[in-house]
């Protein structure tokens, strides 16, 4: 019995223990969205509880079919995971081809998840495991400690509003604002350009806070703070627990979950060096979080079909690999090849030498002929792998580090001016310590207690990782036409740290649930020192988005006169309104706080996808600028198709003096214009 089964003759089972630790997780969610708003709303919370019970009734229909469900421990943690990759990855499809709106999408997903639930042939109530429920527990208190900054955002300073998150934030914000009032591929726009088509790209994370959105009216920014990244951060140790579950028991997943939640990273320990910082770049970068938990999935399924000789579990895992490309797509670069090559080396079923080495050839071009693909898609940076960034991203990566004994000796050593031989001596150490900090001789221990007590495949699955990511970070070419020229570079250590101190946590948990002396006493053991461990992310969550090279990132500080236009801006009109700042918005926050979509934005980072029209616009922006009389100005206004001007103090129009000094509202250095047809001079 597998996928071609009758549908009615599976049986599904749940917990009532499960579906109130649901229950739990959702409420929790509310209350971070509400705590970032400043105000609770109930129809918050009923949204967060019907998703998250959907996100669970999908993932135990999954859990219903033998065929994927043999050896793997599909409890609660891949229960909400298979659920959200499959019911947000159909609602982000929707948001392309439906025209009904987020919430009626949600709504027939819904109802076909509860058909699907409801239709089994029998549903069973079972036990849930206590590891499980306490993973909720732990999950949930680290979130909180973690998030501290994005869950009470906003801290006033007299004339000064202060946000906390990294100033990536108000894009995010944007993002599920325009996810939240999608309803065809035609809505979702580009957000620096109204009315303009948006590039393919990973927004597979916007879908949960722009449903909780639409149906709450909670503003965008708060969603993204008390939403998009607790969960995210949540949800890698859901991923983290359902892997090393499988692999070694409930308790060692436990222990692996709370080692990742809980632990300092690398540059905590003492690097000082923030760039290589995990636990800051799962703040700042959501869409890294939602990734490496489906990731996590991927790898569960494809060592998993391996170990059991699956092929429809080995599919499952690539399947879920695909997805990560909607929510991360930087992983799939990184992970891909592995993740073929693997199975040529683990499959348990009886391959030859020579079907092995065809496996490998094949791996090798599919994923050639998947680059060559990618690179096709607007927006994707330069892959090749020739090694010739490999001097300059160790530079880039020094001048993130504060200056101190270990930073200093190796920047002598090592840097574009030196030797590859040289850089790789130097650099190599210094990359592993500083994102992994006492994690690397810790798997190094490890590795050499358990090779011969567990499978293959798992004792040199941390190498396997640690080496691919090493091939990346030094192997990969710089992309100087693109934003950010280490993108693809920079963004796998994640992978490495997720997988790696995962592993490490949930080895320890295995040598101590294997301990004769100790084994009946590892699972209180493993909760009390995760429990002590919370003082990590007490201690070390608030500013954990600062990073001191780059101070007005994080926080971000803008004017109280700022909000009070974005008010403005968002109390009149239509949600529908364009806006257009004189300075292009290029911290997005107009966009992001008014809620209203920007004529033309400027970007932190250069972007080459669409510069000819961005060039245009502007261009466009600095004749109105220069215009004199009040008819052309309106009827250009008109023409462009937006109606709130934004003008910034010491920049300059040439408007007639009628229209000039009297804006709709003046804030501090800001003068609002309302330039809609019904304000037309006679």
């Amino acid at each position: 019995m597998g996928f071609s089964c009758s549908f009615r003759s599976l049986v599904v089972t749940y917990s009532r223990a499960e579906l109130a630790a649901t229950a739990l997780i959702a409420a929790t969610v509310a209350v971070w969205v509400s705590l970032a708003a400043g105000a609770f709303s109930f129809s918050l919370l009923v949204g967060c509880e019907a998703m998250f019970l959907t996100y669970y009734a999908a993932g135990a229909v999954v859990a219903s079919l033998p065929a994927l469900a043999r050896g793997v421990s599909f409890g609660l943690p891949l229960r909400l995971l298979t659920g959200y990759g499959i019911i947000n990855t159909a609602l982000l499809g929707l948001a392309w081809v439906s025209p009904l709106g987020v919430v009626a999408n949600f709504g027939i997903l819904l109802a076909l998840t509860a058909a699907a639930f409801f239709s089994a042939g029998e549903r069973q109530r079972v036990a849930a495991d206590a590891a499980s429920l306490w993973l909720v527990a732990i999950g949930l208190l680290a979130t909180s400690l973690w998030c501290q900054d994005s869950i009470q955002p906003r801290a006033e300073h007299g004339d000064v509003v202060q946000f906390k998150p990294w100033a990536d934030g108000f894009y995010h914000a944007v993002h599920v604002r325009i996810f939240a009032a999608s309803h065809g591929a035609a809505s979702v726009e580009d957000w620096r350009l109204a009315g303009v088509p948006a590039r393919p790209y990973h927004y597979g994370m916007y879908m949960l806070p722009a449903f909780l959105k639409r149906l709450s009216g909670v503003d965008s920014y708060s969603m993204f703070a008390g939403a998009l990244a607790p969960v995210g951060v949540f949800f890698t140790g859901l991923g983290a627990y359902a892997l090393f579950a499988t692999w070694w028991g409930r308790w060692p997943g436990l222990a692996a979950a709370s080692a990742l939640l809980a632990l300092p990273d690398g540059a905590q320990q003492g690097v000082r060096n923030t760039f290589m910082s995990y636990h800051w770049l799962t703040q700042i970068s959501p869409s890294a979080s939602y990734g490496l938990a489906l990731l996590a999935v991927a790898w569960l399924f494809v060592i998993q079909g391996c170990r059991r000789g699956s092929w429809r579990q080995l599919c499952t895992g690539w399947a879920f690999a695909g997805v990560v490309s909607l929510y991360k797509l930087h992983f799939v670069v990184a992970s891909a090849l592995l993740l073929l090559l693997v199975p040529a080396l683990f499959f348990r079923r009886r391959l030859g030498p020579g079907k092995r080495g065809l496996w490998v050839l094949g791996a090798g071009a599919i994923y050639g002929l998947g680059l060559i693909a990618v690179q096709r898609v607007p927006g994707v940076p330069l892959i090749r792998f020739d090694g010739s960034g490999l001097g300059e991203i160790l530079r880039l990566v020094y001048t993130f580090a504060q200056h101190g004994a270990l930073r200093d000796y190796v920047v002598q050593h090592s840097g574009a001016e030196f030797s590859a031989a040289s850089n790789l001596s130097f650099g190599v150490p210094y990359v592993l310590l500083a994102s992994l900090g006492l994690f690397v001789p810790l798997v190094v221990a490890l590795f050499v207690a358990l090779r011969r007590r567990t499978a293959l495949v798992y004792s040199v699955f941390p190498l396997f990782i640690i080496v691919n990511f090493l091939l990346m970070f030094f192997g990969l070419a710089l992309d100087f036409s693109s934003s950010t020229p280490d993108e693809l570079s920079h963004r796998p250590l994640m992978i490495v740290y997720f997988f790696v101190v995962a592993w490490v946590g949930g080895a320890l948990g295995l040598v101590l649930v294997e301990s004769r002396r100790l084994g009946a006493f590892a699972g209180r053991g493993i909760v009390a020192v995760a429990l002590v461990a919370m003082a990590f992310p007490a201690r070390l969550g608030p500013g954990v988005q600062g990073l001191w090279a780059m101070p007005r990132m994080s926080p971000v500080r803008l004017p109280s006169a700022l909000l009070t236009v974005a008010n403005y801006v968002r109390a009149h009109g239509t949600a529908d309104d364009v806006f257009q700042d004189s300075q292009f918005d290029r911290l997005y926050a107009f966009a992001a706080l008014a809620e209203r979509r920007i004529f033309v934005a400027h970007t932190l980072t250069r972007t080459p996808f669409r510069a000819d029209l961005v060039e245009a616009r502007t261009a466009s922006i600095g004749q109105l600028m220069k215009i004199r009389q009040p008819r052309a100005l309106y009827a250009t206004a008109r023409a462009f198709g937006f109606r709130w001007f934004v003008l910034q103090r010491g920049d300059q129009v040439a408007w007639p003096a009628e229209i000039v000094e009297n804006p709709v509202l003046e804030a501090g250095p800001f003068r609002l214009y309302d330039l809609a047809p019904s304000s037309d001079a006679p």
